[in-house]
């Protein structure tokens, strides 16, 4: 009598991951990978900089002490090299790194999150945390986007040079691209433009910060910033209606796309009332930082679909 040998847990996951020694795509060259590496480095610091800079305008964070440059500034160099030396490792281990090293980068977000909480438990200023856990989502939102798309991977080319989708390559769903192409979808390009735009939200968002003074007086009638904060408000309302629609027709397209939908909703949402709470002087801080993560997850929502979904030669195409 035959035994059915099932594949151990462990091996689903590699399965899953698409772990193996010999990866079609060509990974990341040297070159590629300092240029990225150093780019994000630069633009996290001044992301980060800019971040305290502006915690720095509440006068009980002023002297703020993880609001140092020495301080934060060694932290942000560390985790995006561990996060280069991550993606590097990744593209020539992993069939679809892109998958793998977005999810590898929500789990470290999120494990990121627990200093966070210990310096609230301690009884640390909600607004200096919040600055904090701001400057850990700008470090991965810049990494991440910067590390996939400057030290990207190269897909092997086929026999006629070009990269035709492969029909036997399976969606985030579990359904073939082929099949799910008869069904109406929202298209590559409209997730990324909700992204641009949502990115274009959150730099009017720090335009309007640095233009109008941060000690300007309760209300929703402002003497500073007219144009930007205008620009910013209905950029915010077209973002939020554009949402709605991404929701309604993704929610009958697959599993990933529903959840960025609604994660991306959430995220605009979130931002919106962190543009509202910024109209109390008492809440102002706080409901810039809760734009910002709002923007954030947001952006991450819409993100999600693009992941890893360059098609993938079969192996009797390739050269």
């Amino acid at each position: 009598m035959a035994v059915t040998q099932h594949p151990s847990a462990l091996s689903r996951i590699i399965e899953g991951s698409g772990l193996s020694s010999s990866p079609n795509d060509k990974p990341p060259s040297m070159r590629r990978m300092f240029v990225a590496s150093l780019c994000a480095v630069l633009l996290s610091l001044g992301a980060n900089w800019a971040l305290a800079r502006l915690g720095m305008q509440v006068s009980s964070l002023r002297h703020y002490a993880h609001f140092r440059f020495v301080d934060y500034g060694t932290l942000t160099i560390i985790g995006v090299g561990a996060a280069c030396v991550a993606w590097y490792v990744t593209t020539r281990i992993c069939e679809r790194p892109r998958w793998l090293f977005f999810r590898m980068a929500i789990a470290v977000s999120v494990l990121l999150f627990a200093p966070d909480v210990w310096l609230l438990a301690k009884g640390e200023p909600s607004g200096g945390v919040g600055i904090l856990a701001a400057m850990h989502l700008t470090i991965a939102l810049i990494t991440y986007n910067v590390l996939v798309h400057v030290a990207e991977v190269v897909a092997p080319t086929l026999t006629n040079g070009s990269r035709t989708p492969d029909s036997s390559v399976e969606g985030f769903d579990g359904t073939s691209r082929a099949a799910s192409a008869v069904l109406p979808v929202v298209s590559r390009r409209a997730w990324s433009a909700m992204m641009l735009l949502t990115l274009l939200e959150m730099l009017l968002g720090f335009g309007e910060m640095l233009s109008v003074s941060f000690d300007r007086p309760n209300g929703f009638v402002i003497t500073q910033g007219e144009a930007i904060t205008l620009v910013h408000g209905a950029l915010g309302s077209v973002l939020g209606f554009a949402g709605l629609v991404i929701l309604s027709l993704a929610w009958r397209q697959g599993r990933i796309e529903r959840v960025a939908a609604i994660v991306g909703l959430i995220g605009l949402g979130v931002g919106g009332l962190g543009g509202l709470l910024c109209y109390a002087h008492s809440l102002r801080l706080i409901g810039m930082v809760i734009m910002f993560l709002g923007a954030s997850t947001a952006f991450f929502g819409y993100l999600m679909p693009t992941i890893d979904d360059a098609p993938h030669p079969a192996p009797s195409q390739i050269r």
